[in-house]
Parts: C-alpha cells; sequence; structure tokens
C-alpha cells in the first residue's frame, strides 16, 4: 500500500514539473500552426522584435512555438514563423519616363525649336507627333504660377491668379475658353445665395463663381462643382499655336488656337 501511495505521489511530482521544462517547446508541435519561415534566435533579439519584423502578433509567435513566458528566448532557439515569411523591400519607385532632345544636331521633331519642352511637357510633345504638329514649337520656357482650381459635373477650371486668367474646359465638346477674372471684393457678391445645389454639390464663388453665373450657358454646361475651388501647384508654357497647362491633380492640358484642348493624365 505505501508503494502505490508512492508510485502516485513520484507521478504527481513529474506532471507538476513538466510544464516547466517545456517553456522553449520545439516549433509547431501541435500541428496548428503553418510555418512559412523559420528564425534562429540571436543573442540580444526579443519576441516582440522577431514578430514585428515578421508582420506578426507577438502572441501569435508565442502560442505558435508554445512560450510560456514571452520575455524567455535563448540564442540558437529555432522559431516557426506562422503566415507568409518576412515582407520583401519595397519597390523603388522609378521617375517618370522623360523623353529629353536629341543629343546631335539634325535629330528629332525639335531640330527646329530654339527652346526644347522637358519634365511632363517634354513627354506628351516628344511622344505625340500630332500635338506637336498643331502646337509648333516653344515661344518661352515653362514657368510656374499660382493657381485654383476646381473640378465640375462636366468640366474643369483653373484660376491663373498670378495673371488674372481664367481658363475654363467643358469635357463634353473639348472646348476651352479663357475670361479675365473681374471679381472685386468691394462691390461683387462671393456667390448667388438664392441658388441651392444639391446635397454634396456646390456653387463656385469668387472669379470662377462669376463667370460661371454670368456667362452665357455656363453654369448648364458645366454643372454644380465637385468641390470648393483649392489651390493647386501650376506650371503653362506657350507655344507657336497654343499652350499647355499642367497641375498636381489634373495633369497636361494641352490648349490650341482653335479653342479645343487635349487632356494627358
Amino acid at each position: 500500500m505505501k508503494r502505490a501511495v508512492f508510485l502516485i505521489l513520484a507521478v504527481l511530482l513529474v506532471l507538476t514539473i513538466l510544464p516547466l521544462t517545456t517553456t522553449h517547446a520545439s516549433p509547431n508541435a501541435s500541428g496548428k500552426c503553418t510555418c512559412k519561415a523559420y528564425y534562429k534566435v540571436k543573442k540580444g533579439d526579443y519576441l516582440s522584435l522577431i514578430a514585428a519584423k515578421y508582420g506578426v502578433s507577438t502572441k501569435t509567435l508565442q502560442n505558435c512555438n508554445h512560450i510560456k513566458n514571452r520575455n524567455k528566448i535563448y540564442p540558437g532557439q529555432k522559431l516557426c514563423i506562422p503566415g507568409t515569411a518576412a515582407p520583401k523591400p519595397p519597390v523603388k519607385k522609378q521617375p517618370p519616363t522623360y523623353f529629353p532632345p536629341p543629343a546631335k544636331p539634325g535629330d528629332g521633331p525639335a531640330t527646329q525649336c530654339s527652346i526644347k519642352p522637358i519634365l511632363g511637357f517634354g513627354n506628351v510633345w516628344y511622344q505625340n507627333k500630332a500635338v506637336r504638329d498643331k502646337l509648333g514649337c516653344p515661344k518661352k520656357i515653362e514657368g510656374k504660377f499660382k493657381a485654383e482650381e476646381q473640378q465640375f459635373h462636366s468640366g474643369y477650371v483653373i484660376n491663373n491668379r498670378s495673371k488674372k486668367k481664367i481658363y475654363v474646359f467643358f469635357s463634353a465638346t473639348k472646348k476651352w475658353a479663357k475670361h479675365t477674372d473681374k471679381w472685386k471684393k468691394s462691390k461683387d457678391p462671393i456667390n448667388n445665395p438664392a441658388l441651392k445645389p444639391p446635397v454634396g454639390w456646390y456653387q463656385p464663388e469668387y472669379g470662377i463663381g462669376k463667370i460661371w453665373r454670368n456667362e452665357d450657358n455656363y453654369s448648364q454646361k458645366l454643372g454644380w462643382a465637385r468641390y470648393q475651388q483649392r489651390p493647386v501647384t501650376a506650371t503653362m508654357q506657350q507655344y507657336e499655336n497654343g499652350l499647355m497647362i499642367w497641375t498636381q491633380t489634373g495633369g497636361v492640358f494641352v490648349l490650341y488656337d482653335n479653342d479645343t484642348y487635349q487632356q494627358f493624365k
């Protein structure tokens, strides 16, 4: 009888001690984790740092490897990394393709031009023969101007604040028009309070709004605005038979002297 009691006590003692010896159990022992990668612990490693490196939570990494104390890992220990392996380094974004002027005299379409289009205007001009033929050569170098923009249901408007010129683009007809910004703070209203746009749409204000309200049929051609007018980075270049305007959101607009335009994003 004493011998049986002794054996029972011995078994209970082993079962009590056993969990302490499995703090660093072998990875994936239960078969519940799919190991897509393995990591060998180095001196100075922390479980949270390893988890962050592989994009998994510390708790998931701890459970998958049956680690009772997250602060107790040792050099040389092999850890199962569940899910995907370490993320690949981000692909370096390549700059936009730029087609420079020809290196040798007599080569390419810019031979006869004393000023060469560059950057976004250069890309459009060099890649589109029809644009080159209709616009001709640049007359001035590309220049930045202070601008505000506003997108409409059926068009787009750029206000050149530097020159007080407003450019209106009608998307239905691919026509454009230029107007002088004649809005005066001292005598002109900001908008017409009697006009109530639908929910989610806006009535244009200031110089753009004055043209929208007073020019023949502009409000019907453009429709309501999608947002209030806002500042935008913009550049312009004059050509023999038109000009190019670039905005940060709209891309390149090619304005021909026959009042038509093309947009390149």
